[in-house]
């Protein structure tokens, strides 16, 4: 019974064997082929540089929970010794490193938040009334400020450091010609694509200003227009800042436009050319005529091409950053392009 067996086995491994071998073999596709139509196929290189833009924002949004993680990992772990090593609860050793500090907020500290919310406070809520509020919501101010101080001097004190890299954020060619600003051999270079009725826009230079002061001579900033669609405004806008640029005056009215986007129709820019002191007959007649359009749809185009879907669209040496981002994420960009120039 088991010589049977065995040359029964033998012979259905015999038939697999040959019918193996008869079977036609069909070839693995190459790794970077990603779809096939007939004969023509389109592979993941095609794919992932159509899709730049879009992979690195999931690939970053990964990374950004994955660091946000590992810090809160961190900082559990870390405040948990520390509240062991000091014989306290971890709430009670993080209250009271939280309260530490605090004061109490004057009056004109008070009223000054108050003038600054008034507008969008209903219209019978007077100082008074809202008093509690305020306090309470500047002392909040002030925890989520001090936590940050503490959980910094966590990560210093037991050397926290990520040690995995974000993912490469996409390199474009920019044709950095437009308004400009700093030296035209700046190590660094920004190109941004804005729109003067846009609010991110406005506070995004903000912040720009201060990137600027940061790293004094080493950065070149050029504006290139990409007004919305949506904002009605915003190609009269552009065109009169390039007026304003004809008689060599564009920071100073790119600065005003951001500064009273509440008042952009004609006769407003007009009155701004009249405000920084601009020839108005000349300037009334390059914006009456449009003559500035052209410039316009070029940047419009441009921006396009790049992949701008909304502004503020910031190009630094190339490196996409797009959005009105903190001051910090300009900061790690260009620390890292000065560094890779500094090692060639």
């Amino acid at each position: 019974m088991r010589l049977l067996l065995l040359a029964t086995s033998a012979a259905f491994l015999a038939a697999c064997a040959t019918a193996s071998a008869a079977a036609p073999t069909t070839a693995a596709p190459p790794a970077d082929v990603f779809a096939r139509v007939g004969d023509r196929t389109i592979t993941q290189q095609e794919v992932d540089a159509r899709a730049a833009d879009e992979l690195f924002k999931l690939q970053d949004q990964i990374y950004e929970l994955r660091e946000q993680t590992a810090e809160r990992l961190f900082i559990e772990r870390a405040i948990a010794e520390a509240a062991r090593k000091d014989k306290v609860s971890e709430e009670e050793w993080v209250e009271l490193r939280l309260e530490t500090g605090l004061r109490k907020p004057t009056e004109a500290e008070l009223k000054a938040l108050y003038e600054k919310a008034k507008k969008s406070l209903p219209a019978d809520a007077d100082f008074d009334s809202i008093k509690s509020e305020l306090t309470t919501y500047l002392m909040r101010e002030q925890r989520a400020a001090r936590a940050k101080e503490l959980f910094d001097e966590l990560k210093k004190e037991k050397g926290y450091t990520v040690v995995m890299q974000g993912p490469a954020r996409p390199r474009k060619t920019v044709e950095a010609t437009g308004p400009s600003r700093g030296a035209a051999d700046a190590k660094i270079s920004i190109v941004v694509f804005a729109d003067f009725q846009c609010p991110f826009c406005a506070r995004a230079a903000q912040t720009v200003e201060h990137v600027l002061a940061a790293y004094p001579g080493k950065i070149r900033l050029v504006y290139r227009h990409y007004p919305l669609s949506f904002h009605k405004q915003a190609p009269k806008a552009a065109e009169a800042a390039m007026c304003a640029n004809e008689q060599g005056h564009f920071w100073e009215y790119h600065d005003l436009l951001y500064a009273n986007q509440e008042a952009l129709g004609i006769e407003d820019l007009k009155g701004h050319a009249l405000q920084l002191g601009l020839d108005v007959k000349k300037f009334t007649a390059c914006l009456d005529t449009g003559v500035m359009r052209a410039a316009i749809d070029k940047d419009l185009a441009v921006g396009e091409k790049l992949g701008v879907k909304g502004t503020p669209a910031y190009f630094i040496n190339g490196l996409v950053l797009s959005g009105a981002q903190p001051e910090e994420e300009f900061h790690k960009i260009i620390d890292a392009e000065l560094a890779r120039l500094e090692a060639k």
